[in-house]
């Protein structure tokens, strides 16, 4: 495979990246993405290890993510293809699909990137880096502003304090913490007889070691709900919209109890 037009790796889904139903979490979606895209850029040596040297850095500020029919379980093997499906001069949209063995798919998505020059602290043109990024022009799903509602019916709250495990390589809060707060405020007998169809993340501002996080959950509509974590100040650090539906593959829960490693 051409490594200028995409990327592919293939990951095992651990118990870390389950829930309480043996899936594959939304947690564990953005992780293989970011790794995926991770590696696919080292590979054309446009990696944060490589453009740190430019004083560069890579910021994703918006994910998009929808749930296909198949679904995935502890212990299967899935694929995951990311490519640069739409290059601009200070942003990029980075597609991906997640698929099991047999070629179903279990996601699919895209995500927004942007250069960020550390020294300046402002958005840096792509015609800044040393080499240009690739692009193919396939989308998984039409660009469309994802809008997030301004407010809904307060469900639940809570403070997190950010810790070091908490932390990314460049002294930030992970982008993937941001999820996992959120999911704390949600309970689990809504987990277990539901599942995700779409969830879409956009950070806004970052967050650092030793900073409150104050995470609100509000209902939206009957299936619809946002998440929203500010910093002490009031700032937004980030929001989650989350479109939810009832499970219907309980069956398919037992095989994947009984028979973990099954084809």
């Amino acid at each position: 495979m051409d490594i200028l037009n995409q990327y592919t790796h293939h990951y095992s889904i651990t118990a870390a990246d389950m829930d309480n139903n043996y899936r594959m979490t939304p947690n564990a979606v953005l992780l293989y993405y970011q790794d995926c895209w991770a590696r696919y850029m080292s590979n054309l040596h446009l990696a944060a290890f490589d453009i740190i040297k430019q004083n560069k850095i890579w910021v994703i500020t918006q994910f998009n993510a929808w749930f296909d029919q198949a679904t995935a379980f502890w212990s299967d093997e899935v694929e995951v293809t990311v490519w640069n499906s739409e290059v601009g001069t200070m942003r990029l949209f980075a597609d991906f699909r997640i698929t099991k063995k047999d070629g179903s798919l279990v996601a699919h998505g895209y995500g927004s990137w942007t250069l960020l020059d550390t020294e300046a602290h402002r958005i840096a043109p792509f015609a800044s880096l040393t080499r240009p990024v690739p692009e193919r022009k396939e989308t998984t799903e039409p660009r469309k502003k994802i809008v997030f509602p301004a407010s809904g019916e307060v469900m639940n709250e809570l403070d997190h304090i950010v810790n070091s495990i908490n932390l990314d390589f460049n002294g930030h809060v992970n982008n993937r913490t941001y999820l996992s707060i959120a999911v704390q405020t949600v309970s689990g007998q809504f987990l277990l007889n539901n599942r995700i169809a779409f969830f879409a993340i956009k950070w806004q501002h970052e967050t650092f070691l030793g900073d409150r996080l104050h995470c609100t959950l509000m209902r939206v509509n009957e299936q619809a709900y946002l998440h929203t974590l500010n910093k002490s100040d009031g700032t937004c650090a980030a929001q989650i919209y989350t479109e939810a539906e009832p499970r219907t593959d309980w069956t398919q829960v037992a095989d994947a109890v009984t028979r973990p490693d099954a084809d």
